[in-house]
């Protein structure tokens, strides 16, 4: 019989576990050794395989402990006991700094570690409990707290005294952090309820940026002001959410074994792929000696690869490497800086290029904008004032053409090339409401209304245009996705009224393919061909077309028509609309998850 080598040129791996994902999206929480003294609210610093413990409640424990990776350990104890405390350094030099006594009196007082014993250095000079902080024994920043309310108030140590500096722009009691003294991040805590906000430090002042995805207090964190790790905390309840910082945005990673709360300074770690939640309330208000670890995959580990096939010896099973897709979702995205309706656009989600269209009571528009994921941004206008014109291209290299002006409909083209608008060569016949696709250099423009609705298809190859075959039903107002050579055109207005025909385009000519299930006028697409996304047209109801036939999928929020939108089937975008003035400079974005997953193979 011929083995599996002989058939494909490689043997089946025999794996006692299933291969891991790189990096915090293939991280999972483990236990870890437990604290000798059961706690909550301690202050903590270090790594995953060198971390200190010290303080906490109840009673405003003078105890300290190190942990070298696999178990506790008990070392000298603080001057004097608080919880609710903050820690910053490693096991061998540390500077721990304000909580409060056991009948909830803040203190200001600070200690530094030299590896055996702590000694009273200056004090804070706000005393406060439940603050956070980040950095090194000689370098080092206090926010946030709680005084007789929430505070904002923000010090940096110098290795001999506290200074007060710019104070966080939201005041909050029980945040993480994480950074050092000229790059530190805040982020949840209580702000009169929990909250989510995030905000990063430079050295002199606080900037907001994105907020965390669940608002929670006296949670874990870690890290650094890029790499990042915010854990467990305090809701309505107590919570098990992991979420990682990359920088920009958060992302719900593997949740904590176990929901605990009051663990604020209970927290360590280098990065958001190895860190350490210890002590800490669950259920509220018994205290806990667990320790859990959050680790990614190491070097002794198989990484996932799609494709690769593997035998699981442990489970006795055959399986492969898959991608798997999840479910799409709409949510909202910012806002438009320019109300306006039959606009067009080019692009991705996290890259795409609005320019034109209608702002009543004008006919046109030479607004641009572009979008980064999360904000539009006026960039430089257009030459020609115009709506319902045809588009094709991305956010650097970008192409406009036909459309009404001021003077009617006009056969006019530009050029985007990141910065600015340059006049091309005009199209054949002169024409508005149409559509298009492709990209600057190999486009099509397709259909619109001239002296009355047209069928016309036009090609651009980067310099001139040149007339194709047409489409089989004259129409305006439709939707169209795809590339120049394979082009997808669906609803419409065609005589007498609203359409529901699809056609496809070869290269050649198009033909009838099967309709959508909602006639639609003034709708907008994204993707390719075979696998495309129409939204709009008077409707919230959204069509996902595969090459054959549509199926109504998520609804976006809010209906409307002549909207713009870019990107594909996986993650893409529609914004601006009609009517006025509901909800045209809104941004709806589509994302349809997807991960890297193990798959056990069945006959």
């Amino acid at each position: 019989m011929t083995d599996f080598k002989a058939i494909k040129g490689f043997n089946v791996k025999s794996l006692a576990a299933d291969p891991k994902p790189t990096g915090v999206a293939g991280a999972t929480w483990s236990s870890g050794g437990a604290l000798n003294t059961a706690r909550g609210d301690p202050g903590g610093t270090g790594i995953q395989t060198a971390a200190l413990a010290t303080g906490g409640n109840p009673g405003a424990v003078t105890l300290t402990e190190i942990y070298d990776g696999s178990s506790w350990t008990e070392v000298g104890d603080l001057n004097l006991g608080r919880y609710g405390l903050a820690v910053d350094g490693t096991t061998t030099a540390s500077v721990a700094f304000g909580g409060a006594l056991a009948n909830n009196t803040n203190k200001n007082e600070t200690e530094i570690w030299n590896g055996t014993a702590w000694t009273e250095v200056n004090n804070l000079n706000t005393a406060r409990r439940l603050l956070n902080g980040a950095g090194i024994s000689t370098s080092a920043l206090a926010f946030g707290g709680y005084i007789s309310d929430v505070t904002n108030v923000s010090e940096t140590w110098n290795g001999t005294a506290w200074t007060e500096g710019n104070n966080l722009n939201t005041a909050r009691y029980g945040p993480g952090g994480a950074g050092i003294l000229t790059a530190a991040l805040a982020f949840g805590g209580n702000d009169g309820s929990a909250t989510g906000k995030t905000e990063k430090y430079n050295g002199t002042s606080w900037t907001e940026v994105n907020d965390m995805n669940t608002g929670r207090r006296y949670l874990g964190s870690s890290g650094t002001q890029t790499l990042a790790l915010g854990f467990g905390g305090f809701d309505t309840g107590n919570l098990a959410v992991t979420e990682s910082w990359n920088g920009t945005s958060w992302t719900e990673v593997a949740d904590l074994a176990t929901a605990i709360t009051n663990i604020s300074g209970g927290g360590a770690g280098a990065s958001n792929v190895s860190a350490l939640s210890f002590g800490g309330n669950n259920p509220t208000p018994a205290i806990t000696t667990a320790t859990e670890e959050f680790t990614g995959a190491g070097i002794t580990d198989t990484i996932v690869n799609e494709g690769q096939v593997y035998y699981n010896s442990t489970a006795g099973t055959m399986n492969v490497t898959a991608i798997v897709y999840g479910t799409g979702a709409w949510a909202s995205g910012g806002n438009m800086n320019t109300s306006r309706s039959i606009l067009r656009a080019a692009g991705t989600q996290s890259a795409t290029l609005a320019f034109g269209g209608n702002i009543p009571p004008e006919t046109g528009s030479v607004n641009t904008e572009t979008y980064n994921g999360s904000t539009w941004t006026e960039v430089n206008d257009m030459n020609t004032s115009r709506n319902g014109s045809f588009q094709a291209g991305t956010q650097a290299l970008a192409l406009a053409s036909t459309g009404t002006t001021p003077g009617g409909r006009t056969a006019n083209s530009e050029e985007w090339d990141g910065t600015n608008w340059a006049e091309g060569n005009n199209v054949n016949t002169a024409r508005y409401e149409t559509t298009g696709c492709g990209i600057q250099t190999a486009a099509l423009g397709f259909a619109g209304i001239s002296t009355g609705n047209v069928a016309l298809t036009e090609n651009y190859d980067g310099t001139s245009w040149t007339e194709v075959g047409d489409l089989n039903t004259a129409r305006r107002s439709l939707a169209g996705t795809g590339t120049s050579t394979l082009a997808l055109a669906c609803g419409g207005n065609e005589a007498p009224g609203t359409s529901a025909k699809s056609e496809e385009y070869n290269g050649t000519s198009w033909a009838e393919g099967n309709d959508l299930n909602t006639a639609r006028i003034g709708g907008t697409s994204f993707g390719i061909q075979t696998d495309a996304v129409v939204a709009f047209g008077g409707t919230v109801n959204v069509e996902f077309y595969n090459g054959t036939s549509y199926t109504e999928g998520a609804n976006i929020a809010t209906s409307g028509t002549q909207g713009g939108s870019a990107g594909n089937s996986l993650a893409g975008l529609v914004f601006g609309r009609q009517p006025f003035p509901s909800a045209c400079q809104a941004t709806e974005e589509w994302t349809v998850p997807e991960s890297v997953t193990n798959l056990v193979m069945s006959d």
